[in-house]
């Protein structure tokens, strides 16, 4: 897709990672080129939206297929073109509504802390599975 399929602000994108890992979900607060940027080219300043693989929390009991969880960490420099599509984030109440839900539409119901590495006023019971040697 590239950033020249116009993005804008607020908008919730695909991001390119490594070959063979699935993409990064950010959502676009800000769309800029650097003043100190001789190539001139377009940056983001993004908010991360995690899976339950990218937090510390790997085994909980509350996790749902195209689960997200909206985070405090954000980047700044990110290159727009980076983005691979757009995507749809929802609340959990107008994702489970949908007839039909393709596999670029997400869900979040809570806040990972990516400093403290917990979920936010989560009212949920976490469950943590000890793999034993």
């Amino acid at each position: 897709m590239g950033f020249s399929n116009s993005c804008s602000i607020r908008d919730y994108v695909l991001l390119k990672v490594e070959r063979g890992k699935i993409p990064y979900i950010a959502r676009i607060h800000q769309i800029y080129i650097s003043c100190e940027d001789v190539s001139q080219e377009v940056h983001l300043k993004v908010q991360w939206f995690y899976r339950l693989e990218d937090t510390q929390m790997k085994c909980i009991s509350f996790n749902g297929k195209n689960e997200l969880y909206k985070s405090n960490h954000y980047d700044y420099y990110v290159p727009a073109d980076s983005i691979l599509n757009t995507c749809s984030v929802r609340s959990f109440k107008s994702y489970i509504e949908l007839p039909d839900a393709d596999e670029n539409v997400f869900f979040t119901r809570y806040t990972y802390d990516n400093v403290a590495k917990k979920f936010e006023d989560a009212d949920v019971d976490v469950y943590v599975t000890l793999l034993l040697f």
